[in-house]
């Protein structure tokens, strides 16, 4: 087989699993208000059942890049997967509360690995000018999820109930198995490609011995990627987690009409995802350096960030999802930019770590900031909630800029 379609056949795989990896999580989401009723559940109910996921995921995404780099691509995400797909099966058996919330911590446990297993096989099977679209291609699976859920779980509840909505994401996930184990392997020892296709094509194989976390902790650059996901990756979380409840509690729309009008923010997403990655690559084909690149699209999306305290503050329907739309662009469009910036200033054998790290970082500051929703929206109402919510990127944005070291020509070792 071709390598240049063999690699395509993986970034459809990936972004398959991506698209149900949110399908999975968002499922929570669409069904907050039967969940409520069915339940019996109380704000900071809803709120600890959130973090019960974010907590296991907080850790996880770092032990996952580690274990991925550790096992390879194919195993890791294989085995991460198999985890959360069976973990979403199971929230079916939820009775109350405490049980719904252990079913959210395991599917924590499982949902982050196929992120930095993403980018670590982007890497793999891409050269550094090709990269950040292939990138925001699987990437966008997360918003197309986030698009799908919505009227998936809405139908799924309205004819088999609540409980299917959980059941069927999750048979969806463990029959993406076989597929991905009989078509990923490391492109130089893939049995579908012949090894003169893959020295013509594929990016340069570094070199290196794997690096200690320790080390990894005290390079500038790993702080620069890391720092900023902590105050960003709260944006996404809280349109994902918070939107459609918004939509349905203080918008007064139905479950069906979550269904009709829901998934637009999020399709919005996926071309930030696709035309972010896609805008920063035809900028190296320009002539700008990669790490430059990304960083002014990252630094765009801080300048554009603000308009999203808007979606709390307008009277019409109309407006509130074009608003929400935009920052659901800008969410994808950051998140595409800074994983392949990672990939670009590491070296290929710490970047699943490197990701797992700002994964890490991202999904505490989801932690806590969630948390302090439940407070802040019981309190002051969702229009300060989307305040709070434009004021991160810009933040985000200002670190990475003032802390990330331009790297030089690609090299095996790290940059200090």
């Amino acid at each position: 087989m071709s390598y240049r379609i063999l690699r395509w056949f993986i970034v459809a795989l990936l972004f398959l699993a991506t698209t149900i990896n949110y399908v999975d999580r968002q499922t929570l989401s669409v069904l907050s208000p039967t969940l409520r009723a069915e339940l019996k559940l109380t704000e900071t109910d809803y709120a600890n059942v959130v973090t019960a996921f974010l907590i296991p995921y907080t850790i996880m995404y770092s032990a996952a890049g580690r274990l991925i780099d550790l096992l390879g691509v194919r195993l890791g995400a294989a085995l991460c997967l198999a985890w959360w797909s069976a973990a979403t099966a199971l929230t079916a058996a939820a009775r109350g509360a405490r049980s719904l919330a252990l079913y959210r911590f395991l599917l924590g446990l499982g949902e982050p690995g196929i992120f930095p297993a993403g980018v670590k096989a982007c890497a793999e099977w891409f050269p550094e000018r090709e990269r950040a679209l292939p990138t925001g291609i699987f990437s966008s699976g997360s918003a197309v999820g986030a698009v799908l859920a919505p009227p998936l779980i809405a139908l799924l509840t309205l004819k088999l109930g609540w409980r299917a909505a959980f059941l069927v994401p999750g048979a969806m996930g463990l029959l993406w198995l076989p597929f991905w184990l009989r078509i990923y392997h490391p492109p130089a020892r893939h049995p579908l490609l012949s090894k003169s296709g893959f020295a013509r094509f594929a990016p340069a194989a570094e070199q290196a011995d794997r690096i200690p976390w320790l080390r990894l902790l005290k390079l500038r650059n790993v702080w620069a990627l890391v720092l900023p996901r902590l105050a960003s990756d709260p944006v996404w979380y809280f349109y994902v987690f918070w939107l459609p409840d918004y939509l349905q509690r203080e918008r007064h729309l139905s479950l069906g009409q979550i269904a009709a009008y829901g998934w637009v923010p999020f399709l919005l997403a996926d071309l930030g995802n696709v035309g972010g990655g896609a805008l920063s690559d035809w900028l190296i084909r320009r002539g700008v350096r990669p790490a430059k690149a990304r960083l002014i699209l990252l630094g765009a999306v801080g300048c554009l960030a603000p308009f999203g305290a808007l979606v709390g503050r307008v009277q019409s329907l109309a407006s509130v999802i074009a608003l929400a739309g935009l920052a659901a662009f800008l969410c994808q469009c950051w998140s595409t930019n800074v994983a392949t910036l990672a990939a670009d200033v590491t070296p290929r054998t710490a970047t699943a770590s490197v990701i797992g790290m700002m994964g890490t970082a991202g999904s505490l500051g989801g932690a806590l900031f969630s948390q302090l929703l439940g407070l802040v929206i019981s309190r002051f109402g969702y229009p300060f909630a989307f305040l709070l919510a434009a004021t991160l990127h810009p933040l985000a944005a200002m670190t990475l800029i003032l802390l990330l070291r331009a790297p030089g020509p690609r090299q095996a070792g790290p940059t200090q």
